[in-house]
């Protein structure tokens, strides 16, 4: 069997800090590192896109090839603005994964050879299952997180690409960048889709729980306030009559 030869293609780099960009997902990023700035430059001057990739490690100030994951996003720059400090904030859009295939010397930023890995979507009962879950699921979430804004709600609703869909949800769950990483290196959508809904089963019980406790403890205080105005008044009361409690047969 002969095998096609996988297209690659060369693009500046940008490690980003506690950070997953998604593809479908539109980020604004604050940039004060030297080789961040002229990787955006470059790509913004050329009208090629940028590679966006989490660190390991957010405290490591110059990350090389070690310190950063191999699968990101690339990304188009729709805007930079240079801010009276000297640091640059930059809008960006999340185009598709990509995978790192090798790192090539440039003297002002990172670059890197990419191998894009778009998702390929076969329509079949599974997915079309998992999708539905996925819909239910999110807004089950979004009504017990006050977080998730009724706009992103609003556009979940009208996505009717399942790609968009897990991006899109995954961009707004609040998870660590290590936990977005894993997913956002699952091979397949259906393995994607499966992440998400794990995480979405796990903060609704949380939810729910952190419910219970609160309603258990404003309950608990209702009671203590309550024995607390009792009990002040029958001091009240007994004062009023000249008698202290202590005297009391």
């Amino acid at each position: 069997m002969k095998l096609s030869k996988v297209e690659t293609k060369l693009y500046p780099l940008m490690p980003l800090r506690d950070i997953v960009i998604f593809p479908h997902m539109v980020a604004p990023l604050v940039v004060g590192r030297k080789q961040s700035i002229q990787a955006l430059e470059d790509a913004m001057e050329k009208r090629t896109e940028i590679f966006l990739v989490t660190q390991k490690s957010a405290a490591m100030d110059d990350p090389g090839p070690d310190g950063i994951y191999q699968i990101g996003t690339l990304a188009s720059v729709m805007q930079l603005l240079r801010l009276p400090d000297g640091t640059i904030k930059a809008l960006v859009e999340g185009k598709t994964r990509a995978k790192i295939v090798s790192h090539l010397p440039h003297e002002q930023f990172m670059q890197v050879e990419l191998v894009e890995l778009p998702d390929e979507v076969i329509v079949s009962s599974k997915v079309i299952a998992y999708e539905r879950e996925l819909r239910k699921f999110f807004e089950e979430y979004a009504n017990t997180n006050k977080k998730i804004a009724k706009e992103v709600v609003k556009s979940v609703r009208n996505i009717d690409d399942p790609r968009k869909l897990v991006d899109v949800i995954c961009a707004h769950m609040p998870l660590k960048a290590d936990e977005k990483q894993q997913i956002l290196e699952c091979d397949t959508l259906e393995k994607r889709i499966e992440a998400i809904l794990e995480v979405l089963h796990r903060e609704i019980e949380l939810a729910e729980l952190e419910k219970e406790i609160n309603t258990r403890v404003k309950t608990r205080m209702g009671k203590t306030q309550r024995n607390y105005y009792l009990s002040e008044k029958v001091k009240e009361i007994q004062s009023e009559m000249g008698q202290s409690e202590d005297g009391l047969d």
